[in-house]
């Protein structure tokens, strides 16, 4: 069983970096507009928000953004990882460290914040660890 969950673990990560290779070469234009105005524009909740993002100054396509997808899938399995690591040692610390991450992931919509405030809370979870809580 050991030797078949590495076996497994390369295969996966072959299959997903072949799926990479191929996703980037997509006939999608770069400058798609998400989301489309011809569909949101019969939407009056969808409308709504926008202009209430335009208002506020947010972008309706910062959530669609590479450097922010990928921020949040690295973070949120990191924290995913941080959640196991708790669940099998019985710890409370790396477990409020992992849900403070999550949350983080969801909340914060710039990469830049996310990633430097979940690099914060990993510097303290591993500082609290080694005071003992």
């Amino acid at each position: 069983m050991r030797s078949a969950l590495p076996k497994f673990f390369l295969t996966c990560l072959s299959m997903l970096f072949a799926f990479s290779l191929f996703a980037t070469n997509s006939p999608a234009p770069a400058d798609a507009n998400f989301p489309d105005p011809t569909v949101t524009d019969d939407n009056p909740a969808t409308k709504q928000l926008t202009e209430l993002l335009k208002k506020n100054g947010g972008q309706s396509d910062s959530l669609m953004h590479e450097h922010f997808l990928f921020a949040s899938m690295f973070w949120g399995a990191v924290a995913g990882g941080y959640l196991l690591y708790a669940r099998k040692q019985w710890e409370v610390m790396p477990f409020i460290g992992g849900v403070a991450m999550m949350t983080v992931s969801f909340i914060v919509v710039s990469w830049f914040w996310m990633s430097l405030a979940s690099i914060a809370i990993m510097v303290a979870v591993w500082w609290l660890c080694k005071q003992g809580f």
